[in-house]
């Protein structure tokens, strides 16, 4: 189940789906769900777990893996925030919260000791002394086994920090909260072995008989695999040509560097139950001349993480230059870009040239697959051994792989996709821009395609 990815600031990216997806699952109180926290300094929205006295609440974020479909790693990033108020049954401490990859009906009934069965990444915020429960701590757990632990003097003093937890294909796991870390390893050969049939990604917490607020926002849970939708026409020395027809050895025109080599091309079909249970698989539609004049020529689906070129003055003023990689995801707010809720079904195609590349995709400007360490870590072994064969050295370049752009951070691009919106401008100009580079360097200004 490599390719599950969920990403959400908990505001409205078009669908009408604050939660892009999960589900919650909220079991006393009345201050959960989402809505702008007052505590949170800020007008955008976030997911609030609970903020009274004996108020708890879950997010299901629906990866919903069946049979022999399993996680082989993953990344999940959250900005989290625990803060207190006074309360008439203590000082307003929450009790903690969970962050889990494992069977949802084994989540304890005190929802922030997390599943009993899979992996549990615990956050105890403090310590009321009460026997049999550990405090001020990070906590690792696999199948209600401590495998990890750091003690803390107070979790909630970082407020809205970044929460991280890794898991590497061979078990080994890595979390930080602020400045705070833990790391631990599943036993033996657990994790490659064990079967994840109905195990989810979990997110649970409680505040106990005290009140309290915790919160996340900007949650990216993602396995980063970048994939074009079969029919896409990819451009080609000899013309646009499905993607589904391409081969290892077939060239392809490259926005910057000319024709370059097909080296490796992968499909994943997905049908319409897989659809149905997982929404994230979703493609996005990028309408006909949505990114502006042109781009793309016809409608463009590609799967979420898919990265596609924005062009413009804003980017250049934002970024320092005026060509970026975004998400296609991060343009909803977009006119013209929505998901494909009507989707039967949907093949995934992905390939490789001999470095990061930008290719053009029914006339738009869009990135071939970024060999990052979680695009090799979700690939799948067999095709992670193909890879390998084609490309010796690949292990020695993915930690920070070269890209063939300017990569924003997420919590930038909803900045940048706001300004374009609000002043009516095209994401992608090419015209334009190539203008005013000629007259300032005094020659024509192109790329190779």
């Amino acid at each position: 189940m490599g390719t599950f990815t969920y990403n959400n600031s908990f505001d409205d990216d078009g669908d009408g789906d604050n939660l892009n997806g999960a589900t919650e699952y909220g079991t006393a109180g009345t201050g959960l769900g989402v809505f702008n926290s007052p505590n949170s300094g800020d007008g955008d929205n976030e997911f609030v777990f609970y903020s009274g006295q004996n108020e708890e609440n879950r997010l299901d974020l629906n990866a919903n893996l069946t049979g022999s479909e399993r996680v082989n790693s993953f990344a999940a990033e959250m900005t989290l925030d625990f803060t207190t108020q006074p309360g008439p049954w203590g000082d307003g401490e929450s009790d903690g919260l969970t962050f889990n990859l494992g069977d949802p009906s084994s989540l304890s009934s005190t929802e922030e000791q997390g599943v009993s069965t899979g992996l549990s990444v615990r956050l105890a915020p403090f310590n009321w002394g009460t026997a049999g429960y550990s405090g001020n701590v990070i906590e690792i757990r696999w199948n209600d086994s401590v495998i990890g632990v750091t003690s803390v003097n107070d979790l909630s003093s970082p407020a809205a920090a970044t929460f991280s937890v890794n898991v590497d294909a061979s078990g080994n796991v890595t979390v930080s909260f602020g400045t705070e870390t833990a790391s631990g390893s599943i036993p033996g050969t657990e994790w490659t072995d064990t079967s994840q049939d109905g195990w989810d990604f979990v997110v649970a917490g409680r505040t106990g008989g005290n009140g309290g607020e915790v919160y996340i926002d900007d949650v990216d849970v993602s396995a980063n695999t970048v994939c074009f939708v079969a029919g896409t026409l990819i451009d080609t020395p000899n013309g646009p040509v499905a993607v589904e027809t391409l081969q290892p050895g077939d060239a392809v025109l490259t926005f910057d560097n000319g024709p370059q080599i097909i080296r490796w091309i992968n499909a994943r079909t997905l049908n319409k139950a897989q659809l149905d249970a997982t929404p994230n698989l979703r493609p996005i539609i990028i309408h006909a001349g949505a990114l502006g004049a042109g781009f793309p020529k016809t409608d463009l689906r590609v799967s979420r993480q898919h990265r596609v070129m924005a062009r413009s003055r804003i980017a250049g003023r934002m970024f320092g230059c005026h060509e970026i990689l975004m998400p296609a995801v991060k343009l909803l707010n977009i006119p013209g870009v929505c998901v494909d809720i009507n989707a039967d079904s949907v093949t995934y195609v992905h390939f490789l040239c001999q470095r990061h590349e930008v290719v053009l995709a029914n006339g738009l400007p869009s990135e071939t697959l970024l060999l990052g360490d979680e695009a090799l870590k979700t690939l799948g072994q067999e095709a992670l051994d193909e890879i390998r064969a084609i490309f010796p050295d690949i292990d020695a370049d993915v930690s920070q792989p070269a890209t063939a752009k300017v990569i924003p951070d997420h919590a930038r691009l909803k900045k940048f996709v706001a300004r374009h919106r609000d002043n009516n401008k095209p994401i992608l100009t090419i015209a334009e821009l190539d203008a005013v580079q000629a007259d300032a360097a005094g020659t024509d200004f192109g790329h190779s395609i």
